[in-house]
């Protein structure tokens, strides 16, 4: 991602730079950023750590938005159903069920996001979404899957080709002129440093 980054900066001839670190040790100038975006990762972070930064690190009026999208696996359709049933098989299979965070699920009941970010000083300015169908082919769903930090492509390691043609065998009966069409939920939570 950061070669990308890169490369788009280059060729817009923009300022951009990439930085790679986690968003609980990143050195920043004060007050460097309008905009944070945390997308589909706030619940993998120390979120009330992050957030205390991510306020020190917006300019005044700045935003900090936290977006959400559902995931091919998460709806009930009966392809989605069968993606879901052959993940979880792939995840015992290559023992990673422990990459997500310990509770973090009651975590965020107890305690939910907004209120986090609140307690750092932002001010929620609202939750705008909106949906969008899209196509997904088998090769797209399998570099989805590796993109995940729960089933992340060095994860499979030689095991990606049978990986490949497990999720080609079992989505196989379901595909419709070679996709499978989701109407995908996209969210963002803005929250805003006050001006002063």
């Amino acid at each position: 991602m950061v070669r990308l980054v890169e490369a788009k900066a280059a060729r817009s001839r923009s300022t951009i730079r990439a930085i790679t670190s986690s968003a609980e040790e990143l050195s920043t100038d004060g007050t460097s950023f309008e905009l944070i975006t945390i997308g589909n990762a706030f619940h993998r972070l120390h979120r009330g750590q992050v957030a205390r930064r991510a306020f020190e690190w917006l300019r005044p009026g700045g935003h900090l938005a936290l977006c959400w999208s559902d995931s091919p696996w998460s709806g009930q359709a009966e392809w989605q159903q069968t993606l879901n049933d052959l993940l979880q098989q792939w995840s015992r299979t290559l023992n990673t069920h422990d990459r997500l965070p310990q509770d973090w699920e009651s975590d965020r009941q107890a305690r939910p996001d907004l209120a986090v970010l609140a307690d750092a000083g932002f001010e929620s300015q609202g939750r705008h979404q909106f949906h969008v169908a899209h196509r997904w082919t088998v090769a797209d769903l399998a570099g989805f899957v590796y993109s995940t930090s729960f089933l992340a492509a060095p994860m499979f390691g030689d095991r990606a080709p049978a990986f490949e043609a497990d999720l080609a065998d079992h989505l196989a009966p379901q595909l419709d002129d070679g996709v499978l069409v989701e109407d995908v939920s996209f969210a963002y939570d803005l929250v805003r440093k006050p001006a002063s």
